[in-house]
């Protein structure tokens, strides 16, 4: 199914967007981080979003490691990160690329946005990476990791508006 139209992210409980580590095989965390706010137009077969992710509220259910999450994400002074793309219809999916900033981190994301079909409430589901290159992981043991890389998955509900 072809969305169209101008949709707003709903920020219920729940909706988050989850961050998979995949670096070096050395260790993989999966961070959650809430949906502040959002919004995604479709017109013409191009779709165009807004995303802004809670990352003072990002959670991995183990202390540990979420400690070491939230260090890492202070270290570049961010607070929200904010996702601005767009991109093309493509088979049953549109591809949406664009930059995420938060504080001092730039990052370039790629994602596939798709319908969720046969949903009690109107659903999308993103999918996506996005590579750090060398980074500083805040945990004993792990230190500089060369090529880090995150996997995106989401799940989020939509409103018409």
């Amino acid at each position: 199914m072809q969305l169209q139209g101008s949709f707003t992210f709903l920020a219920i409980d729940g909706a988050e967007v989850r961050l998979k580590s995949g670096s070096s095989g050395l260790m993989n965390v999966e961070v959650k981080a809430p949906v502040r706010s959002g919004s995604l137009h479709i017109v013409d077969s191009i779709a165009t979003m807004e995303l802004v992710l809670a990352l003072d509220k990002l959670k991995t259910g183990n202390f540990l490691t979420e400690a070491a999450a939230r260090t890492f994400i202070g270290g570049y002074n961010a607070h929200d990160l904010v996702f601005q793309g767009s991109g093309p219809h493509s088979g049953n999916a549109y591809d949406v690329s664009g930059s995420a900033q938060a504080g001092q981190l730039d990052l370039q994301i790629s994602l596939v946005i798709t319908s969720v079909v046969n949903s009690a409430q109107p659903e999308i589901e993103l999918v996506g990476s996005v590579a750090f290159g060398r980074v500083n992981i805040p945990i004993p043991g792990i230190g500089t990791v060369d090529d880090m890389s995150v996997d995106i998955d989401a799940r989020l509900s939509v409103a018409q508006s």
